[in-house]
């Protein structure tokens, strides 16, 4: 099989995957969207736009900012079918990495920079969660009625991915850090595993570090992906709000947000497809405790996958075609 015949069976694969995951929940989809006011959900769509055109982007000044030889037009490209998948399966980056990678390989560009991209983009793009996360807990412990034992959970959660959060800080800018954490990873596979990766932890280590050293010493381009994060947070959060105004509930912004942030953060932590039944459940239950009609919050939550998972899926199809490189690369860098 060549090179090309390989990517075309990963994009086939994937296809069909994401395909298999939609018509899984395609009934209940189908439901909600008949029961809702058509008007609203173009705005919901609009505001999906807007968030996949940032996150596309923002990648795409991160990868910049690593030196990857590519341009930023397809680099977004690259980083929108990417986040597509991402979002839509949710195998830790896997899928959505791998083929990223393959993607990339036209371009020659080393595993070691689309993987430190990915993560360093990743980190960027998880900090407005972040930063929303405890003050989304605050606003539920302190807005809803809830028992001691629940509590102490809740405040416990948020403590550990506020811990969480000071470490993943750590590794992305503190050379010493990273690299502690590397020689660690490096003995653990030379021991069990009988094959010593020196050379590409150290070249993954050289990637990040001229991603952080670009952010640094090109601070206008660090403040726009922090720009186009936000946007991508606040638009994502909005077409929610927007689902619910297509079934006649509209909500403040406090309740909006403090169910969006706790039910798409529960959504990865489960690591299921698209954070199926978990993401759900999960907003539904907190907009509930927060005096949202349970119904409602359901339906919304199931018509917030159909505009912000599945769209963006059908439209990513088109991309992939255009990005499968027409000739394998003439030489694949390992290192």
């Amino acid at each position: 099989m060549t090179r090309r015949h390989g990517l075309l069976f990963l994009v086939a694969t994937v296809v069909l995957l994401g395909g298999l995951l939609i018509i899984a929940d395609w009934e209940e989809i189908l439901t909600v969207i008949a029961r809702s006011n058509w008007m609203f959900l173009l705005p919901a769509l609009a505001m999906t736009a807007i968030s996949y055109a940032c996150i596309s982007y923002s990648f795409a000044e991160v990868s910049l900012l690593i030196e990857i030889p590519i341009g930023r037009n397809r680099l977004a490209g690259i980083g929108f079918v990417s986040t597509v998948l991402n979002h839509l399966v949710q195998s830790g980056g896997v899928v959505g990495y791998g083929v990223r990678y393959a993607l990339m390989q036209r371009e020659r560009v080393p595993l070691n920079d689309v993987l430190a991209a990915s993560m360093l983009h990743f980190y960027l793009t998880s900090l407005a969660m972040q930063a929303i996360l405890p003050l989304g807990f605050a606003y539920l412990l302190s807005n809803a009625a809830l028992s001691r034992a629940v509590s102490i959970a809740i405040g416990s959660l948020a403590s550990v991915l506020f811990l969480l959060f000071i470490v993943q800080s750590l590794l992305v800018f503190r050379s010493g850090t990273r690299r502690a954490l590397l020689n660690g990873i490096r003995r653990f596979v030379k021991r069990f595993f009988r094959k010593d990766l020196e050379r590409v932890l150290a070249d993954f280590d050289t990637a990040m570090a001229r991603g952080v050293a670009g952010m640094r010493r090109k601070p206008r381009s660090a403040l726009l992906i922090g720009a186009l994060v936000l946007v991508d947070w606040f638009g994502s959060a909005l077409a929610l709000g927007f689902c619910f105004e297509a079934l006649g509930a509209p909500l403040k912004p406090a309740v909006l947000f403090t169910g969006f942030v706790i039910g798409m953060t529960a959504g990865v932590l489960s690591a299921l497809p698209a954070g199926i039944g978990v993401q759900d459940g999960s907003m539904a239950g907190v907009f509930a405790l927060l005096g949202v009609g349970f119904e409602e919050a359901v339906l919304a939550a199931l018509l917030f996958r159909g505009v912000y998972y599945v769209v963006p899926y059908l439209v990513s199809l088109a991309f992939y075609w255009r990005l499968t490189p027409k000739a394998a690369p003439v030489h694949e860098t390992t290192s």
